[in-house]
Parts: C-alpha cells; structure tokens; sequence
C-alpha cells in the first residue's frame, strides 16, 4: 500500500481556477485590441483633419498673396502730401466696413434658412412635394460653389482694404495692374500670332526641307557668250567631309588645266606604221586583261595615257608594243589599285612574249620618258562631277561608262579632253533614256560644255556605235549584267536613230 497523497486526483479546484484565469487572460487581451484599434483610427481621423486644415490655410494664403499689395512707402508720401483726403478716405472705410458686414450677415442669414432645406431633402416625402432633377441639383451646386467663391473674393478683398490707411492709392494701384496685366495678354497674344505660321509649317514639313534653304540661283557665261542659270549643287555637301565641297572648284579647275597639258598629240602616232590597227590590238587586249584582273576603270584610263604619250615621244617596233602595253598597265595599276597583280602574273598572260626582268626595264624607261609624270585627269573624275547634276542616276550613268571607255578605244578620240569625252558620254545617255535637254545644272557641272560645243563628238560616238564591233573584248565586257548589257542597249538604239533619220541634238527636246 502506498500512503503518497495526490492532491490533483483528490482536489478539482485548480483545474478550475486555470481555466478560469485563461478566460480573463483572453478578454482582457481582445479588449486591449480595441483600445488600441480606437486609438489608432482616433489619431488617424485627427491627421486627416489637420492636414485638410492647413491645406485650407494654405490655399487661403495663396489667394491673399494674389491679390495687389500697396507699399508702405508710397502711402506714407500720399498720407503727407495729402492730408486732407485721409479724412474722406476714413469715412468711405468705415462705409464700406458696415456694408460689407451687412453683406456678410445677410449671405449668413440665407445660407442658414436655406441649409436645413438641403439637409432635409432625405426625409421628404415624393408624393407630398415634387423633388428637383438632377441637372437642376447640379446647377443649384454650381451657382452656390460660385456665390460662396464670391463672397469669399470679396469679404478678403475687404478686410485688405479696410486694413490699407489710404483707400484711393488702392484702386489707383489696381487699375494700373490690370492695364499692365492687359498688355502683357496682347503681347502674348500678339507674338503666338506671328510664331503660329512658323510652328505649323516646321510641324508638317519633312526634316530635309527644314535643313536645306532655298537660295537664288546663280548665273554664268559660257567661252561663247551664252549665259545660263545653275543651282549650288556642292551645299549639299557641307557635312561630308569625303567630298570636300569647299575645294571641289579648286579641284576641278586645275585638273581643266592639267587635262590640257597631258594630252596625247594624234598626228606625233602617225609615225609609227599601221599605228591605228596595231592600236586596236593592243587597246582590245588590255581590256581583256583588265577585265579578268578586276581592275578599277581609272587604272585602265591612265594605263592608255601612259601609253599614248610615250608613243608620242618614243618610236618603238612592232614586237615590242605589246611589252609597252604591258608596262603600262602594270605602272597604272601600281598608281590606282590597292592591291596591285604582281610581274609574275603580267608576264603569264603574255604568253612568254615577256619575261618579269623585260617588264621592269620596259618600266623604268617609260617612266624616265615621261619624268615621272603621271598626273593624268582621269575621264571618270569628270563623269562623277556631272552626276551630281544628273541626281547620280544608276542607269544613265551605267549607259555613260561605256560610251566613256570608247574615247579611249577609238583611235579618233586621240587628242580630245577627256572632260569633254564625259560631257557627250552623259548627254548621249540621257538622250537613250528619254530624260530632258541639257539644262544649265548640267552645263555647269559639265565643265561648261554648251550642246553645240557637244555636238561633233556625238557624231563621232554615233559613228562608232553604228559601225561593226572593232573591239570584240570591250563589247563583250559591257554586254554582261554587270553593266546592264549598256554595249548591246547602245548600238540598237544609236541603229534606230539613224534608221529613222532623227537629229540626235534636238532628239526628246521638241515638246518642252
């Protein structure tokens, strides 16, 4: 038997009491919660009610500030100046004082009968008496948001005045703000009237008319006395530094010059035997090896100039023209290309006619010849030039480049400018095309080439194109896509004009 006394087996009363103490422990936690919560939202209630006060002291400060003060120091000088009037200017204050409160306790008067009306709009009843719309609720809500606006204008405006000693430098301080406030609207209104046409017209134009001004346009007479108008085409070109259109005139009148003193002289060839067909040979191979080289067209111009003009100087047998031929191109080709073929590649399309050492020295003798004068005008330099007047059109210019590389093909075209060459290369493909006369951009840019001045070398072209292919390589190489078949287009068109009997100066000219 065991004698230990348990006391919460025999005793129920402590169960009780910790179930009890839980219980108040729970209500007295919930009932805190309240509090606290009452608090909180008391505190928030009276934030919001602060803020909302001082934001209405401070719209009421704003409207004060709006209103025009009058300085304290001219209304002291009128109070000793005129003394008299403060009297008058007295007696109108305090007039005005009990109007004003008058005023204010008969708006007091009726916005309290009127109140109670409003508030009790709920506990009408709808059949007894007819309640207003809506619109007319809102109309009555905007005439009294008006009214009280008003009156709170006016009761401010009061208390201003009758805080001011002199009541007559008021009105007289007012009337001159508003004239100048009038002003200052007809200036405003004024200046948006002249800026309103601008502002449109910058808006709807697109950006490169904006940029660009319209200038006069220039006149110049030609050698023979024609004058003729042209447009300044290089201002285009200020921000490109690539065409450098500050010295594009520069440029282009000493290479005038210098196309004059670099040019081969026809009758000087005369004393090499059949120089002509022997020419065309050697001319027709040079294309050939051009073409399959993938040389520039400026290598291939000053590669026949180099050519003509030692052939001038120099008389040289006919197994050795192919060597000159060589040599020249291979000089040219050093002087345009980037990447230059080697001798090793020249001397294998020779066929063993030339070795490397027999070009080097064919090299070094024509350049002692010529004493190292290679500044030639290239033909293409001018064809660009005229471009630029012709809106650098793809297919007359494509058209231009083959009738171009026939003045240096043909053995007629020995001694005429190349400028000149350019000039009748681009007036005979705008003709092809169909486009328009020669107008005064064109002879500007031409170098000042009139369409009578053209018109003995667009016979000679024509010739060329009318008669039997000479030069088999140079019309194969223009016959392909790359150049737009320009060799093919050429000769059916130039067939054609003939065929018909058409003046090819006055051609596509008649209906303008």
């Amino acid at each position: 038997m065991s004698f230990t006394h348990n006391e919460n087996s025999l005793d129920p009363r402590p169960r009780t009491l910790k179930s009890t103490r839980s219980a108040l422990n729970n209500v007295t936690n919930t009932t805190v919660a309240q509090e606290a919560k009452t608090v909180n939202s008391g505190a928030r209630s009276l934030g919001k009610a602060l803020r909302t006060a001082r934001s209405r002291l401070q719209n009421a400060k704003t409207a004060g500030s709006l209103i025009p003060q009058v300085r304290r120091e001219n209304v002291g000088q009128e109070i000793s100046s005129n003394s008299n009037s403060n009297n008058v200017n007295d007696t109108t204050c305090s007039n005005t004082a009990s109007s004003v409160k008058s005023s204010n306790t008969s708006n007091l008067d009726t916005t309290s009968e009127s109140t109670p009306s409003d508030l009790d709009k709920e506990n009408v009843d709808p059949f007894v008496s007819k309640l207003p719309s809506i619109e007319e609720e809102q109309q009555l809500s905007q005439s009294q948001s008006l009214s009280s606006s008003n009156e709170a204008l006016n009761y401010t405006e009061n208390q201003t005045m009758l805080k001011d000693s002199d009541y007559s430098s008021v009105i007289q301080t007012e009337a001159h703000h508003n004239s100048l406030q009038q002003e200052q609207r007809q200036m405003q209104h004024h200046s948006t009237e002249l800026l309103e046409p601008i502002t449109d017209v910058s808006k709807k134009r697109p950006i490169s008319t904006v940029v660009e001004q319209e200038e006069p346009k220039k006149f110049k007479v030609c050698a023979k006395g024609t004058e003729y108008e042209w447009e300044d085409l290089d201002a285009e070109d200020v921000n490109d530094p690539f065409m450098v259109s500050e010295y594009v005139t520069d440029i282009f009148e000493y290479l005038h010059k210098l196309e004059i003193m670099t040019l081969p002289n026809r009758h000087d060839l005369y004393k090499h035997s059949n120089i002509r067909q022997n020419r065309d040979i050697l001319v027709n191979w040079m294309v050939k090896i051009h073409n399959k080289f993938g040389l520039l067209p400026e290598t291939l111009y000053l590669s026949l100039n180099i050519m003509d003009r030692f052939l001038c100087k120099e008389l040289v047998q006919l197994e050795k023209l192919q060597l000159v031929g060589t040599a020249c191109l291979f000089i040219a080709s050093k002087y345009e290309e980037v990447y230059s073929p080697s001798v090793k590649h020249f001397a294998y399309e020779t066929d063993g006619a030339c070795d490397e050492d027999e070009i080097r020295e064919g090299e070094k003798f024509i350049l002692k010849t010529l004493e190292f004068n290679l500044n030639y005008p290239n033909p293409m330099n001018f064809l660009r030039r005229i471009s630029k007047a012709d809106d650098y059109d793809i297919q007359s210019r494509t058209l231009a480049k083959y009738l171009l590389e026939i003045s240096i093909v043909d053995f007629r075209f020995i001694g005429v400018l190349p400028s000149l060459c350019a000039a009748t290369s681009m007036f005979l493909s705008r003709k092809m095309l169909g486009k328009g006369k020669w107008d005064g951009n064109l002879i500007h840019y031409s170098g000042g080439y009139t369409r009578e001045e053209l018109a003995p070398v667009c016979n000679m072209v024509m010739d060329y194109l009318v008669q039997p292919v000479v030069h088999d390589e140079f019309f194969k190489k223009y016959a392909s896509r790359k150049f737009m078949k320009a060799s093919v287009i050429s000769r059916q068109w130039a067939k054609k004009v003939v065929a018909h009997g058409y003046d090819i100066m006055t051609l596509h000219e008649t209906s303008e």
